[in-house]
């Protein structure tokens, strides 16, 4: 799905005539926070270096990477964000069919049907309450048989759900024969990585997780992700890999931002407690109904005489974009997905949704 996704600023800002900079994107999950400090002045201090090509395949930032983890720098491969893996793994895995868990988000479906690989859909559980949590490893344990790819995007993306990595690492040991794609996005909002990522030293060898230098960092247009296997593993997905995949300041913001461990700490402070906030004042649109979940966007169930479609499109006269769920196959009625910003920016959403008519 090209078309469809939260962000799109560049089309409203056309059809409104305005500046992208105008427009107050809450569709769009990335960081609410400022850009890491320095970075900006980092990528003014190497900008020559675009004149020359980039790292063929990543090193030095796959050694930051490395670093971090305390694994191997052979075990990361660095791409053009998380969709290079999403889209490339069905292609080079070529697996007897592909599972995927309902609703989540739209690329796992869309990248197993661009590589011709059977979809076997699960569910749906469109609410985030934990009880869930057993049925949905119960689902997957008994879908994930013979040569299966299984993508589970874990928080998942639009619900907010999160499984613990405890029962995730249960499940991936019993089910050898599959391989898992575990995305990790939004684990970073969650928690510190020891509580959220699957990534360890004890790395099993039918995993893949997908990190993405995007949402934490509030960096989508660098267009940087990695993936992270054990060593046979990847050697068979390094197989699919482009040479000089990643833009040369993209591989100098991501060895500069793996180590901002600080800030991550502040975006997810920050988001505990904006969050709280902005809920609390949402709360007086006896219209939006929110549905429990982990992360820093929150999904919204719109009721009548209210309708997505009209929240939507008349938040986007005043230049505000949020996200209208419609295309998330396996949501349930009328729903809307906000992302948190600042909280002046957050205000005027709140101001904005008072002016519509009940």
């Amino acid at each position: 799905m090209i078309h469809g996704h939260g962000g799109d600023i560049y089309s409203l800002a056309r059809e409104l005539g305005r500046s992208p900079g105008n427009i107050l994107d809450f569709s769009s999950n990335v960081s609410p926070l400022s850009l890491p400090e320095g970075l900006r002045e980092l990528l003014i201090l190497h900008l020559d270096e675009i004149c020359c090509l980039p790292e063929v395949d990543s090193l030095c930032l796959r050694e930051a990477l490395a670093r971090r983890y305390g694994l191997s720098p052979k075990q990361f491969l660095v791409g053009a964000g998380t969709t290079e893996w999403i889209y490339g793994l069905p292609s080079i895995l070529k697996p007897d069919k592909v599972v995927v868990p309902l609703p989540t988000y739209s690329d796992y479906a869309d990248a197993a049907k661009s590589a011709s690989c059977r979809i076997e859909t699960l569910g749906p559980w469109p609410h985030a309450e934990p009880t869930a949590n057993a049925e949905i490893l119960e689902s997957l344990s008994q879908a994930a048989k013979g040569r299966s790819l299984v993508y589970i995007c874990n928080p998942n993306n639009p619900t907010g759900r999160f499984i613990s990595t405890k029962e995730l690492q249960q499940l991936i040991s019993l089910r050898r024969e599959a391989t898992w794609v575990v995305d990790e996005s939004y684990a970073p909002f969650v928690a510190p990585d020891i509580e959220s990522s699957l990534i360890s030293e004890e790395f099993p060898p039918n995993l893949v997780v997908l990190r993405s230098f995007s949402k934490i960092y509030r960096v989508p247009g660098l267009r940087l992700g990695y993936a992270v296997c054990a060593s046979d593993l990847i050697e068979v997905l390094a197989s699919g890999a482009r040479p000089w995949a990643v833009s040369r300041l993209a591989q100098i913001a991501g060895e500069y931002l793996v180590d901002q461990i600080d800030y991550e700490q502040e975006v997810r402070d920050y988001c505990k407690k904006e969050k709280a906030r902005l809920l609390s004042n949402l709360a007086e649109f006896s219209l939006l109904r929110p549905m429990d979940g982990v992360t820093h966007f929150m999904l919204f169930q719109v009721l009548a005489p209210w309708t997505a479609d009209y929240v939507t499109k008349n938040l986007r006269t005043n230049g505000i974009l949020i996200r209208d769920c419609e295309n998330f196959v396996g949501i349930e009625g009328e729903c809307i997905r906000i992302s948190l910003r600042s909280s002046s920016e957050n205000d005027s959403l709140i101001n904005s949704l008072k002016e519509l008519d009940v």
